[in-house]
Parts: structure tokens; C-alpha cells; sequence
């Protein structure tokens, strides 16, 4: 039979050996879910997307060289006179100003000197890796709901589980009773059948149970690797006592937050747009011109060297950046409505998930007198029909009124555990 993952309150000395699972040792794996290493590698990207744009700081130097043939030399017509002080007037000369080879050597800056929105793109850029650092902790978070409710499922089938085995033993042996009765003749066959039909009942449920228990082991195997694993050792009480310092940050405010900020920078890029640029440029090397190539001969190669200041200073920005303005300012209107929204929103449901929680907690109070006191009509009803006193169907109704006052129980309890996680 399949490995069952069963849980245990109190773990017996001789399987102490066994590894087992404890709530806090699940949520301990949150960080090992792929959509949290998925987030983790998205913020690690953003970051080196913001080391990018600071090394855009720094001056670019780079070596520039070439070599060319040019395979037609193109003549260019001049007037002679430039040349020859005699020559006739519109007399034109066809000279040529390019070599056969020609190449260049040197190396060559750029430095972005000032750049108005590079300031403001760096605080976007830190903005996003807050705003994915924040994706990070939503997905722990949702991720250590789901596999507290899934840990749960399993605490709330295992009993269950149990629950229908000492049931079925209970029919076995009624109905072992029931037929030393009717072998005597102190039994009508009406009962020995009716006991024999509960049994196959009993039978029936327990293999449903079963059936339920296994799927809530897949279902838990999704958040943690349970090969090794053999008991579950947190019970309804500890996980609802590990809740008390559960993580109950809205991520979805923090987040719109951020987007606001992103709205505020972006509104400050576009006026920024509007500063100068200024920028630098310069070159320092070598140009070889020869009908030869033959890039040893000094005497061939010419300096050449040039710097570069430009100024640039938009004009068009100041009449058509206003739309752009406007429709940032509106969107972050539009983000502060949604959050003022969803901060009401929460504050309501917060309110009724806490009376909800009192009404819970009240009725699981009320739920284990019930079962105590079907307990205790249980037993009473057992030796009842162990010494022949009552019916079988007394009995019965007896064992059901207990199972059903444990579940009671466990289906609170387990209410209250969802509505701790709201």
C-alpha cells in the first residue's frame, strides 16, 4: 500500500527516528517555490538594469581604426584660375583629392556630460526593484496560504481517517455480537442484517476517507518534498497559534504606492526634458593617405585630432510635453482613488473576518461540550448494548452523533484557520 502521510499530536518514543513535518518547517521552503525564485531572478535583472544606466556615467573610450580601398577615385572640377593665375577665365581643372588607400588610427571619447533624465531614470529604475522585491513577498506570501491550507486539509483528513477506522472496528465487533446473539436465538435476523449492511457502510466510508487523505497528500506535495517525510506533527491548535504572527501586509496597496512614486518621477522626467544636454566628443590619432599600401612609411600618415562640445537645448518640448503632463498627473490621481478604495475595502472586511473569527471561536467552544457529551453518551450506549439493554439502532445513532459532533469540531477549526489567513 502507498506511503500515507498521517499526522501525529503527541509522536510516540519509538518513532521518534522518523523525519518529520512541522507547519514552521513548511513555511520554512517558501523561498524554494519557483514563482519565488522566478520574482528573485526578475529582481536581480532590474538591478543590473540600474547598474547599466550608472555606468552610463562614466566616459566612453574606444579605439577607432579602418582601412579602405577606394576602387574609384573620384575627380573633382576646379577652376584653374585657383591654381594658375594665367589660366583663362572659366578654365576648369579636374583633380583628384583621394588616394588608393587610405586608413585611420586613433581613439576616441564620449562623455554624456549632462543628461537631465538620467537622474530621474536611476530613482525609476530603484523604484521597480522595490516594486519587484515587493512581487518577492507577495508570492511567499500567497504561497505560505496555500500550503497552510493544504498542510491543514491533510490534519483534518487524517482525522477523519482515524475516526472511520475505529468506527468500522466498532461495527466489526457489533456485528460479531450481533451474531453470537442470533446463532443463539436471542437476536431476530432483521437486526444481525441491518448491523451487517451498517458495516458495509462503515467499510465504504473508510475507503472514501482514504481516498480523500491520498488526494490531500498530492495536494501538499505541490509546496515540499514529502519522500522522506512520514509524519505531520502540527495539529488545528499549533498552526492557528503559529498564525499569530502571520505576515497580513497588503501587498496590493504597497504596490500601488509604488506605482504612484514611479508616476511622481515620471511627471519629473517630462519637465526635465526640457533642461540642456550637454555632451562631449573627441578623437586623437592618425590618417594615412597612398596610392601604396604600405602603412609602415611614417612620412604617410598625418595627425588628426578633434574635441567636441555640444550643447543641445529642446524647443518643441515646451509645447509638446503638456498632454504627456496631464496624463501622467491623471494616472496618478487615478492610483490614489484605487488605493483609498481598496484601504476601505479592507478596513470593512477586516472588520467583519474579525467578528467572524469571534463567532467561530465560540462555536468551536460549543462544539467540544457537544462532543464531550456525545462522548460520553457513546460509551454509555456501547456497555448499554454490550449487556443486551438497548437496539442496535440506539447504538448506532449514538456512534453517529458522536463522529458528527468531531467533525463539528474539526470543520470549525478549520474555518477558523481560513478565516486567520484572510
Amino acid at each position: 500500500m502507498k506511503k500515507l502521510f498521517l499526522y501525529l499530536l503527541f509522536a510516540a518514543p519509538m518513532i521518534v527516528q522518523a523525519q518529520t513535518l512541522s507547519i514552521q518547517q513548511l513555511w520554512e521552503n517558501a523561498n524554494q517555490n519557483i514563482i519565488y525564485q522566478q520574482n528573485q531572478l526578475k529582481t536581480q535583472i532590474v538591478e543590473q538594469e540600474l547598474l547599466e544606466l550608472k555606468t552610463n556615467r562614466i566616459p566612453i573610450f574606444y579605439i577607432d581604426a579602418n582601412l579602405q580601398r577606394n576602387l574609384i577615385i573620384p575627380t573633382t572640377p576646379v577652376p584653374a584660375i585657383a591654381f594658375d593665375p594665367s589660366a583663362q577665365e572659366g578654365a576648369i581643372i579636374p583633380l583628384k583629392f583621394a588616394t588608393k588607400w587610405s586608413s585611420k588610427a586613433g581613439v576616441q571619447v564620449e562623455w554624456n556630460i549632462f543628461d537631465a533624465k538620467r537622474k530621474v531614470e536611476e530613482q525609476q529604475k530603484a523604484l521597480e526593484i522595490q516594486k519587484s522585491q515587493l512581487d518577492q513577498q507577495l508570492s511567499l506570501q500567497t504561497w505560505k496560504n496555500d500550503a497552510t491550507l493544504a498542510y491543514a486539509s491533510i490534519v483534518l483528513a487524517t482525522e477523519q481517517y482515524k475516526l472511520t477506522q475505529e468506527d468500522t472496528k466498532l461495527y466489526e465487533e457489533i456485528v460479531s455480537i450481533t451474531k453470537e446473539r442470533y446463532d443463539a436465538g436471542r437476536e431476530p435476523s432483521a437486526n444481525y442484517i441491518t448491523a451487517q449492511q451498517e458495516l458495509e457502510r462503515h467499510q465504504i466510508q473508510l475507503y472514501e476517507s482514504w481516498s480523500v487523505l491520498q488526494e490531500a497528500d498530492q495536494e501538499l506535495r505541490k509546496y515540499s518534498n514529502l519522500d522522506t517525510t512520514q509524519y505531520l506533527t502540527s495539529n488545528f491548535e499549533d498552526i492557528i497559534q503559529n498564525l499569530q504572527n502571520w505576515d497580513k501586509t497588503n501587498y496590493d496597496i504597497k504596490t500601488l504606492e509604488v506605482d504612484k512614486s514611479i508616476s511622481e518621477l515620471q511627471l519629473a522626467s517630462v519637465k526635465r526634458q526640457l533642461l540642456p544636454n550637454l555632451s562631449f566628443n573627441g578623437y586623437l590619432g592618425e590618417q594615412y593617405f597612398s596610392n601604396e599600401l604600405k602603412l609602415a612609411r611614417t612620412e604617410e600618415w598625418y595627425g588628426n585630432s578633434f574635441v567636441n562640445l555640444a550643447l543641445r537645448i529642446p524647443l518643441s518640448g515646451y509645447f509638446t510635453t503638456q498632454p504627456t503632463v496631464k496624463k501622467i498627473a491623471l494616472n496618478r490621481d487615478l492610483i490614489d482613488k484605487q488605493i483609498q478604495d481598496i484601504t476601505r475595502n479592507e478596513e470593512i472586511e477586516n472588520n467583519q473576518n474579525n467578528f467572524k473569527i469571534v463567532a467561530v471561536e465560540k462555536k468551536i467552544d460549543s462544539f467540544k461540550k457537544i462532543q464531550a457529551l456525545a462522548l460520553q453518551n457513546k460509551n454509555e450506549q456501547q456497555e448499554a448494548y454490550k449487556a443486551g439493554r438497548i437496539l442496535l439502532t440506539v447504538y448506532s445513532d449514538a456512534l453517529k452523533g458522536y463522529h458528527k459532533a468531531k467533525q463539528d469540531v474539526w470543520q470549525a477549526q478549520y474555518d477558523l484557520l481560513k478565516l486567520l489567513l484572510n
